[in-house]
């Protein structure tokens, strides 16, 4: 009997469950199985074990399903049979059979699949780079083996991002190594989507680093488009570090040749930051046959240069640039999506320096414009170099009175050039320019219903040339001196409140706000010798009266909050302006000021000297917080004739986004510029189904310049947008399709990127 009872203890202890299990092993607890001690290093767990770790040690978040388990004690590995679960806080494993080294944290799985976690998890507007779903990651395999941490190698298996019950794509492999939140490399490997095998790579690199930067080669890219026919685009990403990048890409036009570029990019710290992009094409001579009979396309070269820089320097400075520069601008309008850079006809370059202490503000400048009337005639502008100096407004020994002064110094550039690149014909009228502007201001009352303002200004402006008897430009310096009187008045100022005794309505206030101005230069001696063509600014007339007066009336509404009840007191948040509707005009004492007066659209117009002004009408309109809309007018009274109109509005909802605008301007006596725009957005089903549609109409020859159709579908872990585009050049030149029609077709995958045209589709611009 004595002998007997010993062995009697080990069996009950050997099908104790929970509680003496979590004491036999170090660092773990476990529940629902039986214990079998197999000798003295190993145990056997069975029946439903469940061992999860230690909260408070080192093997917390982890935790082992089996149906049975064999433990050794002394080297922390284990043998686990039938449905093993495996999992931590970041990934999850399955499989039939697993040896795991508990302490080591590496093993082998056999006929597994798991789930791993490439990122933290992210919101809504984030997720659709993974087509709406978490950035996870699932793999299976016959065998899996998990070398170290994050490192898993995977044989005769597959993986995927698209994490869901029956994946819509998956990469299949003999063999990968996959490094979480790093890369995965694999051996002759298939993409398959919906089962249909897609492409086949002998060894593939995967970046999956949970920052969303690797160095690699960037998913390829198909178009076709009329001119350039079908393209083959490629990309090269090189992350240098967590501040700069470069892009190289490399593009295949089938019908007209190839290109080739870069792009840089860079944030070295708040306000510091800049990219370069340069891109150079080679066209080929190549006939072909646009509708309108044969025509053959010259051999040309050409590049672009675009890029911005915006930079913190010691000393409280700081430095912008900024480059839109293209040789040839044949290739700007043939090669561009977006309309803007499509028609654009100016490429220029600038740059500053500027710094400010106390009230001294000084910026030094560069900058160079050219503008482009046809393929070979131009005109050059711009100010090459220039400093600008500025004191702001002190007030003097405490009294009612401020001065200030603005002084500017530099080269004005003019230079037209006319005629064939071989041959070209120039003229150079830049000059030197020095102008120093000393204000004297003083507020006379400080009445909420009426400002009265008074200024008074010298200007003192040095030219290097001028303009001699025949109206020639000469290297003649000149010295040109006036000053300007100028009073403000604005009121006296009527409001109304409606509604002001119903606190549960809305309220409604009314304002009249008149306004006037009267500015007087004294007589210019010289002004007939200043060379107003380099800048236009210089062009005034002296011994002359200007007085401007308008009305503005404004209605504010403050809305009643929801709730609020007859006798309360409204809280609403700040009145909304939503209507605004001012008229102004000009006097002068002399006609020539109306052909000058930059207050006035209209006057880049033809117009008539007159001691009148144009009528300007300007409302602007916000019935809600979500919709807008404006309208400027400017009417010739004495001709009864509408000098140019400009109407725009938009509304802007959560699924819906439009915007119209419509533009007359008259720029001739028999001729008008007259254009319509909009666009409209649309999206359903939180973004996941959307589209949308914009146009440019040239109203006044009845041509459609552009428009742009592009639909997109977001479905769990895959997407598909489809764009078109159509181009219509009108009288084309030589070499230029009729119209120029685009298709671009793309599908995204979750976690693996998009598929589309590398320059400029999709509602993007090419830069």
């Amino acid at each position: 009997m004595i002998r007997r009872l010993p062995a009697a203890v080990a069996c009950c202890l050997l099908l104790t469950p929970l509680a003496a299990a979590a004491q036999v092993i170090p660092g773990w607890n476990a529940r629902q199985f039986t214990i079998e001690r197999l000798d003295e290093d190993r145990l056997r767990l069975a029946r439903e074990v469940d061992i999860e770790g230690d909260p408070s040690g080192p093997n917390a978040g982890q935790r082992i399903f089996a149906d049975e388990v064999q433990w050794n004690l002394r080297t922390g590995e284990f043998i686990a049979v039938g449905n093993v679960v495996v999992s931590s806080p970041t990934a999850r494993i399955s499989a039939e059979r697993v040896v795991f080294n508990t302490r080591a944290g590496t093993g082998v799985f056999e006929s597994a699949s798991g789930i791993v976690s490439i990122a933290e998890r992210i919101t809504a507007e984030e997720r659709s780079m993974f087509g709406t779903l978490e950035p996870d990651m699932y793999f299976y395999g016959e065998t899996i083996e998990k070398l170290g941490e994050n490192r898993y190698r995977i044989r005769n298996g597959a993986f995927t991002t698209c994490v869901q019950p029956t994946p819509r794509w998956e990469v299949v492999t003999t063999s990968a190594t996959i490094n979480v939140g790093d890369y995965a490399i694999l051996r002759n490997a298939v993409m398959r989507v919906k089962d249909v095998p897609v492409f086949y790579l002998p060894v593939l690199y995967y970046p999956i680093q949970d920052d969303d930067r690797a160095t690699g080669f960037l998913l390829p890219s198909y178009g076709s488009q009329t001119y350039q026919g079908q393209s083959l685009s490629n990309a090269f990403f090189w992350a240098i570090n967590r501040s700069q990048d470069v892009t190289l890409f490399h593009d295949w036009y089938f019908s007209t040749g190839q290109g080739a570029g870069s792009e840089y990019r860079y944030v070295a710290g708040p306000g510091s930051e800049g990219q370069l992009r340069a891109y150079w094409l080679n066209e080929r001579e190549a006939e072909r046959n646009f509708g309108g009979g044969a025509i053959t396309t010259p051999a040309r070269r050409a590049y672009e240069i675009r890029g911005s820089l915006a930079q913190q320097l010691p000393g409280g400075l700081r430095a912008r640039g900024r480059v839109d520069y293209f040789s040839d601008i044949a290739t700007q309008q043939l090669y561009n999506y977006n309309v803007f850079q499509a028609t654009n006809r100016q490429r220029e370059v600038n740059g500053s320096v500027s710094g400010t202490w106390g009230g001294l503000s000084v910026t030094g400048n560069f900058q160079r414009r050219e503008l482009f009337f046809n393929d070979t005639d131009s005109v050059v502008s711009g100010q090459a170099p220039g400093v600008m100096a500025n004191l702001s407004s002190r007030r003097i020994a405490g009294l009612p009175v401020y001065v200030s002064l603005t002084s500017e110094a530099g080269r004005l550039l003019l230079m037209e050039r006319r005629g064939p690149a071989s041959a070209p014909v120039e003229l150079d009228r830049s000059l030197g320019r020095v102008d120093i502007l000393p204000s004297v201001r003083a507020p006379l009352t400080n009445w909420p219903f009426l400002t009265v303002t008074a200024q008074l200004s010298y200007r003192m402006t040095y030219f290097t040339q001028s303009l001699n008897e025949n109206n020639e430009q000469v290297a003649e310096p000149l010295a040109r001196r006036y000053a300007d009187m100028r009073a403000d008045v604005i009121g006296p100022v009527f409001s109304r409140v409606f509604n002001p005794n119903n606190a549960f309505a809305d309220r409604l206030k009314h304002i009249i706000e008149p306004n006037f101005s009267v500015s007087r230069l004294t007589a210019i001696e010289n002004q007939d010798r200043v060379t107003t063509a380099v800048n236009s600014s210089d062009a005034v007339v002296g011994a002359a009266t200007r007085l401007n007066y308008g009305l503005t009336n404004r209605f504010l509404v403050r809305k009643a909050p929801a709730g609020t009840t007859p006798g309360s007191q409204p809280q609403g948040g700040a009145p909304r302006e939503f209507l605004t509707v001012g008229v102004t005009q000009s006097y002068y004492t002399d006609e020539r000021i109306n052909l000058i007066d930059q207050q006035f659209q209209s006057s880049l117009g033809p117009r008539p000297p007159s001691r009148f002004s144009p009528v300007a009408v300007s409302v602007r309109a916000q019935p809600t917080d979500v919709s807008n809309a404006t309208l400027r007018l400017e009417y010739d009274p004495r001709e009864f004739f509408l000098q140019g109109l400009s109407a725009s509005g938009g509304v802007n909802y959560p699924r819906t986004q439009a915007s119209i605008g419509w533009s007359r301007q008259r720029i001739a006596a028999d001729r008008h510029n007259n254009a319509m725009n909009g666009s409209t957005t649309l999206k359903f089903r939180d973004g996941r189904i959307g589209g949308t549609y914009s146009f440019d109409w040239n109203i006044a020859t009845g041509t459609l310049i552009q428009q742009r159709w592009i639909g997109y579908l977001n479905a769990q872990c895959c997407g598909l947008a489809v764009e078109y585009q159509e181009y219509n050049y009108g009288t084309a030149a030589p070499g230029f399709p009729p119209r120029n029609r685009r298709f671009n077709l793309s599908f995204s995958l979750a976690g693996i990127g998009t598929f589309s045209n590398f320059f400029g589709s999709f509602g993007g611009s090419r830069f």
